[in-house]
């Protein structure tokens, strides 16, 4: 079976997605992500699309590529390695210390953006994952972002709860599915 960079890419985030909207493992979901994150970025560099990542580091001057980089790793290198030396150790278990599954809507929706500048169209799944990051954090979004337009998408998910959240997210998937005009528009990829 040979498989392209992008397929396992895809593969990885079509999975993580689902168990994230299943309110199951977040640092699976997170190390699914991490792994298909760093091919999609990879893939953007050699095709010279920018990944999500560059827009980042322009909106934070004053930070270098060094810093931005750590803390984009942060999670994933504690969740893949012990730590070279005493130091890198302590600082992989701090981290572990902190993560939350939010860090995850972060990684997953970086991969989901970075996947439709490659591919131009993506599987009903990432749709909903971007279009549910973008009512979550609507808090977030920069000038130009409309976040009414997604929070129409999922009404009341800024009151609920982050399982309600979730749960909202997975219903979304569901229901879009099978709807004929999202699976008709060139947009979406097939499963």
């Amino acid at each position: 079976m040979a498989l392209s960079f992008l397929e396992v890419a895809r593969s990885q985030l079509l999975t993580a997605i689902d168990l994230f909207f299943r309110d199951q493992d977040p640092v699976s979901v997170h190390t699914l992500a991490g792994a298909a994150q760093e091919i999609l970025e990879g893939l953007c560099r050699e095709q010279r699309i920018d990944p999500l990542h560059e827009d980042v580091r322009a909106s934070h001057p004053g930070k270098s590529s060094t810093e931005l980089r750590a803390a984009f790793n942060l999670y994933r290198n504690a969740f893949k390695h012990v730590g070279r030396d005493a130091g890198e150790q302590r600082g992989h278990l701090e981290a572990l210390g902190q993560f939350t599954d939010e860090a995850n809507d972060f990684l997953l929706y970086v991969c989901v953006e970075d996947y439709l500048r490659l591919n131009r169209r993506a599987p009903i799944p990432m749709q909903v994952l971007q279009g549910w990051f973008c009512a979550v954090h609507s808090d977030r979004l920069g000038p130009g972002c409309e976040p009414s337009r997604f929070i129409e998408r999922f009404p009341g998910i800024v009151s609920c709860d982050r399982s309600g959240q979730k749960r909202m997210g997975m219903l979304a998937v569901r229901q879009f599915l099978h709807d004929p005009d999202l699976l008709s528009d060139p947009r979406t990829e097939a499963l």
